[in-house]
């Protein structure tokens, strides 16, 4: 067998507590107990006596390849990234990573065509033309652009979201696919 344990702060970094609350199901380390009315016990989630080495939710996003959006809830809920707790810098983190790499996918498919012939020797082996716009009707790219246009801390949520919650989030608009090609 080859096995590797992975630390999971790295890899499938979900910035959870490493120790049991008070709270009835687990929470984040709150900055003030007093004022959260809840707090960290010395007891850890997984049994151990010891788990300062697994306390995610102080890691931030540059020392993770891989994130789990459980505990910092999903990006299409405009999350306010669990305020008032140890936590927030890290899920805050977290979720500007992933919508700027909503915004780097939806600016590549908006790039034009990098070559205007979509005769067949312009097609991959797939057969499928090599441009890469995938946003190319006009009212498509109206709609990106509106789907950018959100009020909620353009820095954090780049204009993704209008408030937090499901309901204020700007969904990823649909391609318009692969232009049709011409035929000679």
């Amino acid at each position: 067998h080859n096995e590797a344990e992975l630390d999971r702060c790295v890899f499938n970094q979900m910035a959870d507590n490493p120790r049991k609350s008070t709270y009835k199901f687990p929470r984040a380390t709150p900055l003030d107990a007093k004022k959260m009315g809840f707090r960290d016990t010395n007891i850890c989630r997984d049994g151990r006596k010891d788990c300062s080495d697994t306390d995610c939710q102080r890691i931030l996003p540059k020392d993770s390849v891989t994130t789990h959006f459980t505990f910092c809830k999903k990006p299409w809920d405009c999350s306010d990234g669990n305020p008032g707790t140890v936590v927030s810098p890290t899920c805050l983190g977290l979720l500007k990573e992933w919508y700027g790499i909503r915004r780097e996918l939806e600016d590549w498919w908006l790039l034009p065509p990098q070559n205007n012939d979509l005769s067949a020797a312009s097609m991959n082996d797939d057969g499928l033309s090599n441009q890469h716009s995938f946003y190319w009707l006009e009212n498509t790219i109206d709609r990106v652009k509106q789907s950018r246009s959100g009020s909620l801390d353009n820095a954090q949520y780049f204009g993704y979201c209008d408030k937090i919650g499901t309901e204020g989030y700007h969904r990823l608009v649909e391609p318009d696919g692969q232009r049709p090609s011409s035929t000679k």
